[in-house]
């Protein structure tokens, strides 16, 4: 392991101690489920006691309480809607701690995170900076309330940031391996594909893609299969499979008819939402602007990726219904943001240099004053 391995390792070992203390003192059981939560615990509990993907025996209440929430197979099972990559990697943790696994379990992905954030900040400056960037973007965003928790962003981002550092490092197969399971965790993150993509053609031509489409194809073909089996087509997602109640009557409801919001104030809502908006609930990505720049003129192709994926993010979610659907900030957007690592490291490095250049200024000035021998 090199330095860089060994600072990723110490800044994911601190993450996990400062978040495991974090976490202790806001302990209550089960209060770190939220929001989607209690669902991907339903499904890793299932998987573990039942053997199986029907939900019916964890959760409680009727369609009309739940059915937003599952997916109706064809034989009339409730499927979980959303991914189960994440409660299928959980299950150790949750044979070994209980319910509180899932707990520890977040807690792991995010001091993963950190680390991983590290390694691509450590590409493009020294230790301090990199380190720096990664507590910057950590602590001044909205990341740092989903240490208690059970994050499916977190998890999902943690994949795709894997995928971008071998994406970087032209190692295509491991690129598309982890691109893939970032897909098969969070849907949503299938835009991103066209971008990966056309840097891995755009930096090693057919054979870089061709490798890339190698490492992607598991994951196509997997949730293809599990859909067919499943809800009865290849092409039919679980979130094709949802249920609403009204009046007694049960219908499908698809969440792709729910990108039909108001595409300039669904924008300026992620921007400028008090609660969910980025500024203000992660003002630091502020910070980034001239760091990008920087890396601009460094790694043409990293900068590009890095913005591509942020506006991509925002295009989408914004005519999406329920972009704000976070606890808080825009849980969406963390992969796009944990992405700005280098960026936010060349930026830090650079205000570090300037910092410099003024302490020394007026030291010269002294001496002059002082020691007539100086002038």
């Amino acid at each position: 392991m090199g330095r860089g391995g060994r600072v990723a390792a110490a800044v994911g070992l601190a993450a996990f101690v400062a978040g495991g203390a974090f976490c202790l003192v806001k302990h209550r059981p089960l209060t770190f489920l939220v929001g989607d939560g209690p669902y991907y615990a339903a499904t890793a509990v299932s998987m573990l006691d039942d053997h199986d993907l029907d939900l019916r025996n964890q959760l409680r209440g009727g369609l009309q309480v739940h059915g937003r929430q599952i997916a109706l197979g064809t034989n009339g099972a409730w499927y979980p809607k959303h991914p189960i990559l994440m409660p299928l990697t959980a299950l150790p943790f949750l044979a070994l701690f209980g319910m509180d696994g899932f707990l520890v379990f977040n807690l792991a992905v995010f001091a993963a995170v950190a680390a991983v954030m590290t390694l691509l900040a450590r590409r493009h400056a020294s230790s301090g900076p990199a380190v720096a960037a990664v507590a910057v973007l950590l602590l001044g965003t909205f990341f740092r309330d989903y240490v208690y928790n059970l994050s499916p962003d977190l998890f999902a981002t943690l994949l795709f940031l894997l995928a971008a550092r071998a994406l970087f490092e032209e190692r295509f197969l491991p690129a598309g391996l982890a691109l893939g399971a970032a897909v098969t965790a969070k849907l949503l993150l299938v835009v991103l594909v066209p971008i990966v993509v056309v840097t891995a053609f755009a930096s090693r031509g057919f054979r870089g893609g061709a490798r890339l489409f190698a490492g992607l194809a598991p994951a196509a073909v997997a949730l293809l299969i599990a859909n067919a089996a499943l809800f009865g087509s290849p092409w039919v997602t679980s979130y094709d499979r949802g249920v609403s109640v009204a009046s007694g009557q049960e219908q499908l409801i698809t969440h792709r008819t729910e990108f039909d919001g108001d595409f300039a104030r669904g924008l300026l809502g992620e921007l400028a939402d008090a609660r969910h908006g980025i500024l203000p609930t992660a003002p630091v990505v502020l910070l980034v602007v001239p760091g990008l720049l920087l890396l601009g003129r460094r790694r043409r192709k990293e900068a590009l990726f890095t913005a591509a994926v942020f506006v991509t993010l925002l295009a989408v979610l914004a005519p999406y219904r329920e972009w704000a659907a976070s606890h808080a900030g825009n849980r969406f957007l963390m992969p796009a943001i944990a992405l700005l690592a280098p960026a936010m490291a060349l930026a830090c490095a650079s205000l570090a240099d300037l910092g410099r250049r003024a302490a020394r200024v007026p030291d010269r000035d002294r001496v002059a004053v002082e020691d007539p021998a100086a002038s």
